[in-house]
């Protein structure tokens, strides 16, 4: 009779054993979720927010609310493509760009948005965001 029982319990365990890697490999075959697509205009954001930490010394409160400004405007900025006329995108962005500006000279101090200006006045020799360089 013990040796039935022995019997029994190895192949209980053996059962266990096979049901746990069968739901184990169906786990593993489940498609990951894909990755929230990221923007052209998000990166450059954050390209920004990344230079003006590092050139313009910004304390983490600055740093936090410059990020939001740079995504959040960056976000408004991508969302322009629904629009068809030229005009429209142009009168738009040049809006965005002076309200963008606002935000950021009450957060930053005279001297860090005066780097800031002169740095962004910078001509760029590529097509590139004035702050894609020096990271």
């Amino acid at each position: 009779m013990s040796g039935n029982r022995v019997m029994v319990k190895i192949l209980a365990i053996l059962f266990m054993l096979t049901v746990s890697l069968q739901s184990f490999a169906q786990i593993r075959m489940e498609a990951p979720p894909q990755p929230k697509k990221i923007t052209s205009e998000e990166e450059k954001a954050r390209q920004q927010t990344r230079w003006m930490n590092k050139n313009l010394d910004l304390e983490l409160e600055q740093y936090m609310k410059v990020n939001n400004i740079n995504l959040t405007y960056a976000k408004k900025a991508d969302s322009l493509e629904k629009y068809a006329d030229k005009r429209t995108k142009s009168d738009y962005l040049a809006k965005l760009k002076a309200s963008k500006e606002a935000d950021l000279r009450q957060i930053l101090t005279p001297e860090q948005y005066k780097m800031y200006v002169a740095h962004k006045e910078k001509p760029t020799t590529q097509k590139k965001s004035p702050f894609a360089s020096d990271y």
